[in-house]
């Protein structure tokens, strides 16, 4: 499976600094590389992409993606609020 990353989610991922926040993002990706599908499927404007939920330390986060052709392109995390800006 190939894994590519938008800009923005470079920019968040280039800003954690908590080995905890790096580790579940990880552990959250390879959930989804390992069931593509487990992710809720979004409505509206992004109903081609996926939420996949995870926590960081007892805080709800989300993944979200876009699953096709075996491609998984990662395109934001974060807590709820804010993250489909």
């Amino acid at each position: 499976m190939k894994i590519l990353e938008t800009a923005k989610f470079a920019k968040l991922r280039k800003r954690l600094n908590e080995d905890a926040e790096k580790s579940a993002l990880k552990s959250a990706i390879l959930a989804i590389m390992e069931n593509p599908i487990s992710g809720k499927k979004l409505k509206g404007e992004f109903s081609d992409l996926r939420s996949f939920r995870y926590t960081v330390s007892g805080q709800a986060r989300r993944l979200i993606y876009l699953w096709g052709n075996d491609t998984l392109v990662l395109f934001s995390f974060g807590p709820r609020q804010g993250i489909y800006r």
